[in-house]
């Protein structure tokens, strides 16, 4: 059962130098901030040049057959989803719940502290340089007044134990969702660049059971959580979706919120509930995703010449919009005059290669 109030534990360049009228210019700006508001183009932008994706997700001590139930149900779920909707490898997915006999053909072992340190090893020498490693815990976590503990079968894992589990994925992109209780604290123990941390609540001191991991999950099957309409969900998109599901069922239910998301990805142990360029907050989560880059799609067409274009053409386009993502948390440090050159520059682009995009695919 669900607790909401009981403690539980500008200035701009002449457009003739780019060779436009300035009422293309003006027509750009306009497509720009369209985007923007109503498709999101500047949110989520995915960043998949990595060659590999790895998983690991663990269900912690249930406590109670309620929660037993809910914990595998949420636990499975993301599993079942990185696999067959995301396409991870099943040899890049790994489960420790607290009970293996839920499912023995996809859990990888019980959920231990021993067992957590082995998979921890085992994704530290697979992981490449520029692979994504994606950590999802989820179900109670508490706080002694000193650290963090994420509660297992047996002796518990600290937050600094999950650092040094951390640190050693020193090139690789890291994103930890830690969806229990007190675990906002996480966000100053974990903060490291290249690491997206998402926490449940905002501090220690939010102790009550949560539900953000069930929207979390959900945001991976639901098209409304790819609010830029791309066919994707980025790690932003997907923690946009779960901090908004969570305070609209607090408020459908007219209780007391006891849990407000954060997510920190700038490296200064600073996380926000709001993550956007004025806070510095959501960068590198706007460019993450789970899923297959769209090239790697396009490249399983075929062998043809056509097939191997379109991929180029999609890499292309990606870092066209991760370019466009950067420049908007770039602007407040640009003169008016540079950044709408920049601006102008990455939309022309972005419209040739959408074009050329559009051609070959009538192909």
């Amino acid at each position: 059962m669900f607790v909401s109030s009981i403690n539980n534990s500008s200035r701009p360049r002449r457009s003739q130098l780019f060779g436009i009228s300035s009422v293309w210019l003006s027509f750009w700006k306009f497509v720009f901030v369209f985007h923007q508001i109503f498709l999101g183009l500047l949110g989520p932008t995915l960043l998949m040049a990595q060659t590999g994706r790895h998983a690991l997700i663990v269900s912690s001590v249930s406590g109670d057959e309620e929660s037993k139930e809910k914990f595998w149900k949420w636990s499975n779920q993301m599993y079942q989803t990185l696999n067959q909707e995301l396409k991870f490898p099943k040899e890049n997915l790994f489960l420790l719940s607290e009970d293996p006999n839920q499912d023995n053909s996809i859990v990888t072992a019980k959920a231990t502290r021993s067992e957590l340190s082995k998979v921890f090893d085992r994704l530290a020498s697979r992981a490449g340089v520029d692979d994504v490693v994606f950590v999802f815990l989820l179900g109670h976590g508490s706080f002694d007044g000193k650290e963090y503990k994420f509660n297992l079968v047996g002796p518990d894992v600290s937050g600094s134990e999950l650092k040094a589990f951390l640190d050693r994925f020193s090139s690789q992109k890291v994103v930890l969702v830690c969806a229990t209780p007190c675990s906002g604290i996480l966000t100053k123990i974990l903060s490291h660049k290249n690491r997206i941390i998402i926490t449940a609540t905002k501090n220690e001191f939010e102790n009550n059971t949560t539900i953000f991991a069930q929207f979390f999950v959900e945001a991976f099957k639901n098209k409304a959580a790819d609010t830029n309409k791309n066919s994707e969900v980025s790690i932003l998109e997907a923690y946009l979706y779960a901090s908004q599901k969570v305070d609209a069922w607090y408020k459908e239910r007219k209780l007391l919120a006891t849990e407000h998301p954060l997510l920190e990805d700038n490296g200064d142990g600073a996380g926000s509930s709001s993550p956007s360029p004025a806070n510095g907050e959501g960068l590198l989560a706007s460019k993450v995703s789970l899923g297959e880059a769209v090239a790697a799609v396009a490249r399983r067409g075929g062998a043809s010449s056509v097939s191997a274009e379109l991929s180029a053409l999609y890499s292309n386009k990606q870092k066209i919009e991760a370019a466009l993502q950067e420049l908007k948390y770039e602007k407040s440090s640009l003169s008016d005059a540079k950044y709408n050159k920049s601006l102008e520059s990455l939309l022309v682009q972005l419209a040739q290669t959408n074009q050329k995009i559009k051609n070959l695919e009538k192909k």
